[in-house]
């Protein structure tokens, strides 16, 4: 691992800075799912350890699960083994905390039926989507892990972490190889490269939902015979890839303005008293 964007502050600063950013982290990732609870709400919880009146208690699992996903992103850091399917496992299990076990939508397996979802697209008609098939996930993901490994060891600055981040999250929720899920997991794992150049996490904003979404889906769309998908050489880079980089670019905004505000602590720390 590169030195770690919090290594320079003190204990005490660093402790909070992490607990902001798992709070802002966990609640615009879990909102961009439907989730209910506010940061002020996901803060409360997660410092306090106690829930809020008249919320769903799925919204509150979701909340503990992606949580504690993110301690687990951070000791894969330290891992001194290529990161396997076991680690993703282990992940998705930590996720879906609310999820009830269910033979057709498995936790800690990749999906074993079909999944799809609907679009609306841009003659304002409503479309089915259906993502790669079952039996093409464990090649697909695979290679995908091969991947994220080599963006692990690489990257080194910003514009190669915002290229790798985006890379790997775009074709992970291409191939949604779990039946549930698949978001949360992608905004987490596409992370690793970027926290381990040294850079703080990229957070998609529950704000930009919409933007966020329908590029994600345009780009799928102009993958051929997506259920058909055996191989990531066939995922096109184009266009539509290109966006949701930039798009990717400027979701670093609130983690960066929180670790600026962190520095400005470890600054006043460092004056001489008067």
């Amino acid at each position: 691992m590169n030195t770690a964007f919090y290594d320079h502050l003190d204990a005490d600063i660093k402790t909070i800075l992490l607990a902001q950013i798992r709070n802002l982290w966990t609640h615009h990732s879990t909102s961009l799912e439907g989730n209910s609870l506010t940061l002020g709400e996901t803060d409360f919880i997660l410092q306090e350890g106690l829930t809020i009146q008249g919320k769903p208690l799925k919204d509150h699992n979701e909340i503990y699960g992606h949580a504690k996903a993110i301690e687990r992103i951070y000791q894969l850091l330290n891992t001194t083994k290529p990161i396997d399917k076991q680690d993703l496992f282990h992940l998705h299990q930590t996720v879906l905390t609310e999820r009830i076990i269910d033979i057709d939508q498995p936790v800690r397996q990749w999906k074993t039926q079909s999944n799809f979802t609907t679009y609306v697209n841009h003659n304002n008609q409503q479309i089915w989507r259906e993502y790669p098939a079952p039996r093409h996930i464990e090649h697909l993901m695979a290679q995908w892990l091969g991947r994220l490994n080599v963006f692990f060891s690489t990257v080194v600055d910003q514009p190669s972490a915002a290229n790798a981040y985006a890379d790997l999250h775009i074709s992970f929720v291409t191939i949604h190889p779990f039946f549930d899920g698949n978001g949360r997991m992608a905004r987490l794992l596409a992370n690793l490269p970027v926290l381990n150049a040294g850079l703080p996490p990229i957070v998609v904003p529950q704000q930009d939902r919409f933007q966020y979404k329908r590029c994600l889906s345009d780009y799928q769309n102009t993958v051929d015979d997506l259920p058909a998908l055996e191989d990531l050489a066939q995922l096109p880079d184009n266009q539509q890839k290109q966006q949701f980089v930039e798009l990717c670019q400027g979701y670093w905004a609130e983690t960066v303005q929180l670790l600026e505000a962190a520095n400005v602590m470890q600054g006043r720390r460092a004056l001489p008293l008067s």
